[in-house]
């Protein structure tokens, strides 16, 4: 029976993250290595900076759980170094979307996916579009998970019968926030941008000031997975490959710096 390795940056809280548990359990051995809070948009950070502390090592119905106090991409680590044979690692299902470059690079979601890879692993990062008011809310009991994770299922067990595609490290699984029995995964690249940032200055009772950081949104570019999820209403799946530097990016640089 193969070994999956779920992770997430929601916490060990997540509704969406045990119901997946619960629909690949048939499948598999289910193993849960998760941060102990909400730690979204970390990236691919490592704390190398204090020790990271096991808060809790459990068995609950034949799932081993980890919890622990470090980011979504030492989860990666414990995991390689406490549990054998894992066969793959799933990361989410994040309340949020992880649409375009410029959220696939914070996200720790796709961060621990990205761990996954460069450890040799095959990976799946999987999010959902929500309402803002929800992405810091991931132990939701209201939404129902289940057909997402029915599909995330699929995927998953596609990649363990048949590896992924020799040309990708990872893959990036986005949905909806209304799938419907005839939504259908649409393989696409992600966006370049879709987010633009700013500041909105605000002033403490301190008279001090302090910021928020607002992601803006720009319209998705045709064709991307922005596009396919937040225009069309379809399932994105996008390639993620670690290797940036290709041939001719290399040539171009040697031609810049050549005299």
């Amino acid at each position: 029976m193969p070994k999956i390795c779920l992770t997430n940056d929601d916490g060990s809280e997540s509704t969406a993250l045990m119901t997946l548990a619960e629909i690949l359990s048939p499948h598999a051995e289910v193993v849960i290595v998760v941060p102990d809070r909400e730690r979204s948009a970390s990236g691919k950070a490592l704390t190398l900076n204090r020790p990271i502390r096991l808060k809790k090592r459990a068995n609950t119905d034949g799932i081993e759980m980890i919890i622990h106090d470090g980011s979504p991409a030492d989860s990666v680590v414990l995991a390689r170094c406490l549990v054998e044979d894992i066969d793959i690692f799933v990361s989410g299902i994040n309340a949020g979307a992880n649409l375009g470059y410029q959220s696939m690079l914070t996200s720790g979601t796709v961060g621990a996916a990205l761990e996954a890879a460069l450890m040799g692993f095959p990976a799946i990062a999987v999010s959902l579009v929500v309402e803002p008011n929800e992405w810091f809310n991931s132990a939701d009991k209201k939404r129902d998970y289940s057909r997402v994770c029915e599909i995330t299922r699929d995927l998953v067990l596609r990649v363990l019968d048949k590896g992924l595609p020799d040309s990708v490290d990872a893959l990036n699984l986005n949905f909806p926030s209304k799938i419907s029995p005839d939504s259908r995964i649409v393989v696409v690249p992600p966006a370049r941008v879709r987010i633009y940032n700013e500041l909105e200055k605000r002033i403490d009772p301190n008279d001090s000031p302090y910021y928020w950081l607002k992601g803006m949104h720009k319209n998705a570019p045709e064709g991307s997975d922005a596009d396919v999820v937040l225009n069309k209403g379809s399932i994105s799946l996008s390639p993620i490959v670690i290797e940036t530097a290709d041939t001719r990016s290399i040539e171009d640089l040697r031609d810049f710096m050549s005299d």
